[in-house]
């Protein structure tokens, strides 16, 4: 995807600033929506007569709602790892450009969808809706994109241990990538179907 006569010879080690440039922004838009969040939920105990009640309520739902943030920050910074890690002694830059271009696209998806997952979420909770169509959707696509984006690191592991320039060390390194991105890909589905 880099025009080699412009850039001349490229690596995977090429792809490092992108890759943290990106994620550095997609971890700094999942923590801008928090503070929103937290204000509905404040205004809406000054807005209800029993603050005592309320506060427990707001209390829990904070509570659950960092969790989920970490929880997603998590995978997020292992999805990072994982990816800058693919990238040192690339050899099959075609497959890791494609390959990275669907990681990042995907990656990019992460923000919105748990926006409107926290939102709908909240609103659940104040008791405007109740089992919000949109909540569910919203739910299940973070699933899916974080299920995808490890099958993909999964692929992407794979294809670097085939090829025969890589070490002894490097192809134990990427074996292990491999099987621990299919682990967590089928966790991922194991967690989004319950």
């Amino acid at each position: 995807m880099i025009p080699s006569k412009i850039v001349g010879k490229t690596n995977g080690e090429n792809w490092i600033g992108l890759i943290d440039g990106f994620y550095s922004i997609v971890l700094t838009l999942l923590v801008i929506e928090l503070p929103i969040i937290i204000l509905k939920s404040v205004e809406r105990i000054m807005s209800i007569g029993n603050w005592q009640k309320e506060l427990c309520e707001l209390t829990i739902t904070l509570g659950v709602l960092l969790v989920g943030y970490f929880a997603i920050f998590t995978i997020m910074y292992d999805i990072w790892s994982y990816h800058k890690t693919l990238l040192f002694g690339a050899k099959r830059l075609r497959v890791f450009a494609i390959t990275t271009g669907l990681i990042l696209f995907l990656s990019s998806l992460a923000p919105p969808f748990y926006y409107l997952e926290n939102h709908y979420a909240l609103e659940e909770v104040i008791g405007e809706f109740a089992d919000h169509p949109f909540l569910i959707i919203a739910r299940i696509a973070v699933f899916v994109f974080i299920g995808i984006i490890y099958l993909l690191l999964a692929v992407l592991a794979k294809s670097e241990k085939r090829h025969p320039g890589q070490t002894p060390e490097k192809r134990e390194e990427l074996g292990y990538m491999f099987e621990s991105s299919l682990t967590k890909a089928l966790i991922v589905v194991i967690v989004a179907t319950i």
